[in-house]
């Protein structure tokens, strides 16, 4: 199974869309360990890392959504602690030999196009239309304007 970003998938937000295409990445990355035969060790680590970068990924998404105050927020982060059930249970089952490394691929390839590719975008929309301009908005974009830099001046003191 090749997971790969297609247009589809952009939300119009630069940081969601950034770390979704490292979670393309990592689906991808272990799609290359399972087609190559990696070691058992370096698919559970390509595992734990995908794991991490998930709970990082939905607690910047949650975030965006208070900043914002998404009117269905609740009902987003049930889908979250949903898919990380999922994703943990799915997980165990491939480490200890009970499914296929493969069938993750297929339960990352469902989230994607389900999750994201739908789910997402409504958050993407709500952001567009939202008054409050997200934090995230603005530090993305001045670390962009400048690479290697390590002070960020938003007129504040900080």
């Amino acid at each position: 199974m090749y997971i790969h970003w297609t247009p589809d998938l952009e939300t119009g937000q630069p940081f969601i869309d950034a770390q979704h295409r490292m979670l393309l990445f990592l689906f991808r990355k272990m799609d290359v360990a399972i087609k190559t035969r990696a070691t058992e060790s370096t698919l559970k680590n390509i595992i734990d890392e995908l794991k991490r970068f998930v709970r990082f990924h939905f607690a910047s998404e949650e975030n965006l959504m208070r900043e914002t105050a998404y009117p269905h927020m609740a009902n987003h982060e049930a889908q979250h602690e949903d898919l990380l059930v999922k994703l943990d249970l799915v997980a165990q089952r491939v480490l200890t030999r009970h499914e296929f490394p493969e069938d993750m691929l297929y339960f990352l390839n469902e989230w994607l196009t389900n999750h994201i590719a739908k789910h997402d975008q409504d958050i993407a929309r709500h952001i567009r239309a939202a008054a409050h301009r997200p934090i995230g908005e603005f530090a993305y974009f001045e670390y962009l304007a400048t690479p290697g830099s390590s002070h960020t001046d938003f007129g504040t003191d900080v």
